[in-house]
């Protein structure tokens, strides 16, 4: 029996109305019309849910196919075959491949927040400094699994049509690592400590991708003069608050503050020391 639609019960029930106007018969009307509502918007519901999950299974699988096909529809048909099924799925990717590494990123995010709220007890031993750079590195680290394509991935979120998702979901990062550190800020300090951290996050990053060092030694060492930069240039910035809420998002506002950091000064764009 096919499922009733808003488009043909809902009518038909309120047309009954007319002639009945006895306030009971009008009661038993509305509760009909109210359930029907719900169990329509129910469907929907079970609808939207069945084909998030379905999303997450494909991508989750794909990714068993990154390290030989790349963040591309390569692996999403990999993983079509696998869940058995058709590659006109692809249409629920309008992104392509790209997909598969935001999904990666949100997931290693998802990772962090948990491990980072799981070691709360044991981490407010740290002091601040120790702690960003515990968790910009604990993060870092999981990317590693996919390190010869992850130039790759960031070079394709950099794409207008997905660039908006990717910084929001690194904007939740931020403010993850700047929570579990304590942080309590609610005046124009906020934008400045979440573009502070997001710049020396990205620059340990592009620096990751160039490291041949043992266990990439030389990116921690490069994390640790980035930290201790980054305390000395907030220290000394005057007025930075407003220009960092002015500069629109946090991907833009991180870039302010690390151009400012690697061209060694202790002054920010257009404050005063």
């Amino acid at each position: 029996m096919p499922w009733p639609t808003l488009a043909t019960s809902v009518p038909l029930l309120r047309a009954c109305t007319v002639p009945l106007q006895q306030p009971g018969i009008q009661k038993s009307l509305s509760k009909m019309i109210l359930l029907q509502d719900n169990m329509v918007q129910l469907k929907r519901t079970v609808h939207n849910d069945s084909g998030s999950k379905m999303r997450d299974e494909i991508l989750e699988t794909a990714l068993k196919y990154v390290n030989s096909h790349g963040w591309s529809e390569a692996s999403l048909k990999h993983a079509f075959s696998d869940l058995g099924i058709s590659d006109a799925s692809l249409a629920m990717f309008k992104h392509g491949g790209v997909e598969i590494a935001l999904h990666y990123d949100k997931g290693m995010n998802e990772l962090l927040h948990k491990k980072l709220s799981d070691e709360i007890d044991n981490n407010r031993s740290l002091s601040t400094p120790e702690f960003l750079k515990y968790a910009i590195k604990s993060r870092l680290e999981l990317q590693l699994m996919y390190y010869d394509h992850w130039a790759e991935a960031l070079a394709l979120i950099m794409n207008p049509n997905v660039a908006p998702l990717a910084s929001r979901q690194f904007a939740h990062l931020v403010d993850d690592i700047l929570f579990f550190a304590g942080d309590k800020s609610t005046n124009l300090n906020w934008y400045t400590k979440r573009a502070a951290i997001a710049a020396v996050y990205g620059m340990t990053e592009l620096y990751m991708l160039q490291d041949k060092s043992s266990d990439f030694s030389d990116s921690w060492n490069f994390l640790d003069r980035r930290i201790n930069d980054l305390d000395k240039i907030v220290s000394n910035c005057k007025g930075m608050e407003e220009n960092i809420r002015n500069a629109g998002d946090i991907s833009k506002a991180a870039f302010v503050i690390g151009r400012n950091m690697l061209q060694g000064t202790k002054k920010c764009f257009h404050c005063s020391s």
